[in-house]
């Protein structure tokens, strides 16, 4: 037992672990081919290629596919771990990534109740397999901010069990103000803070602050009370309160964050820059949300693109480079990473400049799309192609 949680700290890896690897790169790369097709549906619209309006398709492929595949890659192949417990079996694994792929194709063409009822599929199914690991199977507990991403994936699965009900019965404006809110946010929210407790303190040399309380039942309970009182957060906005309740949000987020790590302590290495760069934006974004809400979704895409969307990326670097026994790349100067940095944040930039700015809104998406393309790109080459390499310290 010592042995599988020594390596869980290290990354989620123990020893001969080459095919869960390839697992969760497997993912990576559907999450991050995802994210290319999503933000070129502007392109393809201004150029005439498209035939709807893509602005709740290029929603839906971010969160559900972008967001999800990552989702599903990092749980599916650590959590298992964590708790030592057997991986998710191939037949698991072919029914998740049937319906991720039918997720996404859907959301592409258009089709977005397919492409929600795939999703919800894809998270009921992968919440029954981790529940049986769970309640018969492991022989340790997770960590216990884990008890904040399973409440941000059930947000995630009531807010799209609410908007697929919309399809069928006319839902109020709390009601649909809420599935949304629920599913954009909560869904990613709560597995950021919650794992993010665990793993941010690896990116900065130093443990959890969470690690001197006392016992593991009162930092569930912590996080739980946390989980609370966020999701009630979206309640009260989605019955109106736009502005206060993002910065109650923004507040409780960041005091529960900093009390499980410090993030501008230690961490020279280029992806501890990341990683501040986008915990800085999304807590940021979620405070200035409500701030301005004729701009609310110019806005969002601090917390989604700078905050989420560099989360993600600086997060899947470190595990498959520590999977791979390359960790020296997390830790050190990488150019690579400044690249992806910087054209991240251009595309941030340009993304929120052109809705401010609307004689130049049309150009301006097309160059953030091309900004976000670049990123990708650069991540893909510089961090998936360690993916299936296994780490020689367990080997044998």
């Amino acid at each position: 037992m010592r042995k599988s949680r020594a390596a869980a700290l290290r990354g989620g890896e123990g020893p001969r672990r080459h095919f869960g690897r390839s697992r969760s790169g497997s993912s990576f790369l559907w999450g991050g081919l995802t994210s290319i097709l999503g933000v070129s549906l502007w392109p393809l619209l201004y150029a005439g290629w498209l035939g709807y309006y893509p602005g709740e398709a290029h929603a839906r492929l971010m969160i559900q596919g972008f967001v999800g595949s990552f989702a599903l890659g990092f749980l599916g192949t650590a959590f298992p771990k964590m708790i030592e417990s057997p991986s998710l079996t191939w037949p698991e694994i072919g029914l998740l990534l049937l319906g991720c792929v039918g997720c996404v194709i859907a959301h592409a063409l258009g089709s977005i109740a397919i492409g929600d009822g795939c999703f919800l599929f894809v998270w009921l199914f992968m919440a029954s397999c981790l529940a049986v690991r769970v309640a018969f199977l492991r022989k340790d507990l997770p960590p216990p901010g884990f008890v904040l991403a399973g409440m941000g994936l059930a947000a995630g699965i009531v807010g799209t069990t609410m908007l697929l009900i919309g399809r069928i019965i006319v839902l109020s404006e709390f009601q649909r103000s809420l599935s949304h809110l629920l599913l954009y946010e909560g869904f990613i929210l709560g597995p950021v803070i919650g794992i993010g407790g665990f793993l941010f303190p690896r990116f900065f040399d130093s443990a959890s602050s969470g690690d001197r309380q006392t016992t593991w039942n009162q930092r569930a309970v912590a996080g739980f009370a946390v989980g609370l009182v966020v999701l009630g957060t979206y309640v009260v906005q989605a019955l109106g309160y736009t502005q206060v309740s993002p910065i109650v949000r923004a507040l409780l987020v960041t005091a529960y964050l900093f009390s499980q790590v410090s993030p501008f302590r230690g961490g020279t290495g280029t992806l501890s820059t990341v990683l501040r760069a986008a915990i800085l934006c999304f807590l940021l974004g979620i405070l200035v949300s409500g701030v301005a809400p004729i701009f609310q979704v110019a806005v969002k895409h601090l917390l989604f693109v700078g905050g989420y969307g560099l989360l993600i990326l600086a997060i899947a670097s470190r595990v498959t480079w520590g999977h791979s026994g390359n960790i020296h790349f997390a830790e050190g100067k990488r150019r690579s990473l400044r690249i992806i940095l910087g054209f991240v944040l251009m595309a941030l930039a340009t993304r929120i400049v052109a809705d401010f700015i609307p004689t130049i809104r049309v150009s301006h998406h097309i160059y953030a799309a091309l900004c976000w393309v670049v990123a990708v790109v650069v991540w893909s080459w510089a961090v998936l192609r360690y993916v299936r390499l296994m780490d020689p310290s367990e080997d044998g």
